[in-house]
This record gives structure tokens, sequence and C-alpha cells, in this order.
């Protein structure tokens, strides 16, 4: 079972789609996985929405992108992980309507029940103060001019026992997320959970219009959103990064189409206020999807700049490899809604669904810069877990 989507805005959040995980598996590891992809998705070119891939592109998938920015690990989940999918529910949260692609069956909607979330409290597994240096050495390569910006992430994990996917669709009820997404891959007895607020890439194969909206800039829902605003620190990290993504689209878009739509506005998503900027271009008649991925991924607000070179430091400075985490995940065929994969939990276990017995490891990430404060990144990290705290901790 797939779910992409769970209303929230009128227009970024408009569609949700349901679809079945039962058609023809796309796993992909290796270093030649972009070339493998390239392969599945020249083969399989339309200009609908469905049928398309369903899944997530995960993280270490941009090594094989580009070799030099970091080594692929030989463990963990795969790089990619999708599934074909031709038939389908659509809903439309404007309007209210379900709409059936392949003759699937509109589900029975039953009222929303509070269900009692499968996991508790966090644990911090990189630790506060290893954080800390982790920001403190990144803030040194900044100095040091070898990169602008570097996007560090803390990692935390929970035990997880239960009935997840009802746990997981009464949070994207609840707690939303305008990209928000449920992914099954019940033969690995891998499942991921995303609340994701942040458009990675929207294209449609037909206008050939591209649209990024990258995030960088948070605080607490607690904290006026004027004190974001006002924060030249953050300021710096979003417009870093929406220039990143502009040269990213830029290398695939017509000549002269690519603009800035809106350099740096707010937003208020669960537990946080958010800074966000807009890009868009058309996308030049010869580039197909597998040519924008090639060119824009991963995305920019969760490496840092350039891009390249804070992969690199990321790599040195994570212990562990970030998985579907800080990937993209969506629809992705001719045409393409992915997010970025932030407030993203992943579950691995045995018992299914319903029966669930295992773990569930949630990690935020913090843009660093030259003014960057080790504490004051520690807490923002802590901050962005308060959207997966059941109750909230002190």
């Amino acid at each position: 079972m797939a779910l992409i989507g769970n209303g929230g805005h009128e227009k970024w959040s408009r569609w949700s789609v349901i679809a079945p995980a039962d058609g023809k598996r796309l796993r992909l590891s290796g270093e030649d996985a972009m070339q493998q992809l390239r392969k599945a998705l020249d083969s399989n070119s339309n200009d609908e929405i469905l049928p398309n891939w369903i899944g997530y592109l995960g993280y270490e998938f941009g090594y094989s992108i580009e070799p030099a920015s970091g080594i692929i690990p030989d463990h963990g989940w795969p790089l990619v992980d999708a599934v074909w999918c031709d038939r389908a529910l659509i809903h439309d949260s404007t309007t209210n309507q379900w709409w059936s692609i392949g003759g699937l069956e509109p589900p029975l909607i039953k009222k929303q029940i509070e269900v009692n979330p499968a996991w508790k409290s966090l644990e911090d597994c990189t630790g506060k103060d290893h954080f800390q240096n982790s920001v403190q050495t990144a803030v040194d390569f900044i100095q040091n001019g070898d990169v602008f910006q570097a996007n560090i992430t803390r990692r935390f994990r929970t035990n997880a026992n239960g009935d997840i996917r009802s746990s997981a669709l009464s949070f994207l009820g609840g707690q939303g997320g305008w990209y928000g997404a449920w992914l099954e891959f019940p033969d690995d007895g891998r499942f991921v959970m995303s609340l994701s607020p942040e458009l990675f890439l929207q294209f449609n194969s037909k206008t050939r219009m591209i649209t990024t909206r990258p995030m960088k800039g948070t605080r607490s829902e607690t904290h006026s959103p004027e004190q974001l605003l006002n924060s030249e620190k953050d300021a710096a990290e979003l417009h870093m990064i929406v220039d990143l993504m502009r040269n990213d689209l830029g290398r695939v878009c017509e000549f002269g189409s690519v603009k800035v739509n809106e350099a740096r506005g707010i937003e208020r998503h669960p537990t946080v206020w958010q800074c966000v900027g807009e890009i868009e271009g058309k996308v030049k008649a010869e580039m197909n999807m597998s040519d924008i991925l090639e060119a824009t991924f991963p995305a920019g607000s969760i490496t840092g700049a350039p891009k390249i070179r804070a992969m690199q430091i990321i790599q040195e400075l994570e212990s562990t490899p970030r998985g579907p985490y800080c990937g993209a995940i969506g629809i992705f065929g001719a045409s393409a809604m992915l997010s970025v994969a932030i407030r993203t939990a992943l579950f691995e276990g045995k018992g299914g669904v319903q029966h669930f017995e295992g773990s569930m490891e949630y990690s935020t990430g913090c843009g660093i810069v030259a003014e960057s404060n080790p504490h004051d990144e520690a807490e923002e990290s802590e901050v962005k877990t308060h959207i997966m705290r059941p109750q909230r901790e002190p």
C-alpha cells in the first residue's frame, strides 16, 4: 500500500493518491543505480499522472549520480525502492471527490478515530555533545572556505510495537504534512512514514513546467514568526539554497525561463514556523525525468552548498547512512510529484503492519552556516522531533 498526500493546502497538497503495492517492483542499489533508473523510466514513459512509480529515492542515491560526492554504503535500505502503480484512487481535497484509475474500487470512508501511537519516547542515538561537535566542525569547514553551508543531521530511535499502519494514518490525518506519505515494503519488513512539508520537484511533462520549494530556517511554533523573519542567519541559509536550486534547474530548463517566484516567505506547519523559497522553470523539450533527477538530486536544502563538497563533509561527519531520509518520496515517471523526505520515520521489523515488532528511526537536520551556534542548532534539532512525539516531552 502506498499513500501519498493528505490535504492541508488548496494548491500544494490538493491531491492524495492511494495505491495497492502489488505491481512490479523497482529496487535499485549499487554504483549503476542512476543508469538502472534511467532505463526503467525511459522504458515506461507516458504523459499521464498514473500509471507511474510510487516510492522513494534514498539520499545515498545521489552518490550514484555523482560518485565524487560520497561512497555508497554496502548495507542498509535500497537506494531506490518503488512499485509500479497502474491502479489507484485519487482524492481531490478541494472538491472532496474521489477518482478511480484502473478500476480500483473507492474506499469505504470511516470516521477518523484516535489511535494510540505504536511508539513512545525517542532516544537520542547521535548524542547532543557529538551533534554539537559535528556542527562546530562544519562551521570550521565553512570558515576555512571549504563550503558555504552543510546540512548536518541528528538521529533518534525508539521501539515500535503494534499496528503501525493505523498509527501512521492517524498521524497523517492529524499532524499532517503537505506531502505526507505512507509506504509499505512488507517483504523486507520496512515501512516509511513521512510528514514532509517540503516540495522537491513538481514536473508536468505536458506543460514542461517544473517547480521546487526549498525550506531553510525553522522556529518552534511557540516563538513569534517575526523572530524567524528578522534572522539574518536564517535568511542566509535559505538564499544560498534558492541560488543552488535555481542553478540546478538551469541545467535542464530553457534559457531565461528559470525564475524565483518567492525568495523568502514564511509558512506555519505542525509544531514549527518554516521559511520557504519558490523557483520554477520550463524544461527543455529534449530533457526527460531521468535528466531532471540527474541534474537536481538530492535536494540542496538537505545537502548544503556547493552540493558535492557539502555531501563529502556530511559523509565524513555522519556515521550511518541516511537511507530514505533526506531523499525524495512520491510519484515519478514522465511527470513527477516528489517531496523532500524530511520529518520522515523509518520502520524496520517483523510481524507486518498490524502486529509490528521492531524499531523506528527518526532524524532531524539543520543547515549550518558561518554564524551557526552549536547549542542553538541542537535546540532546533530537538524542536523538529516534537511532531513525532505522542506526548510533548520537556
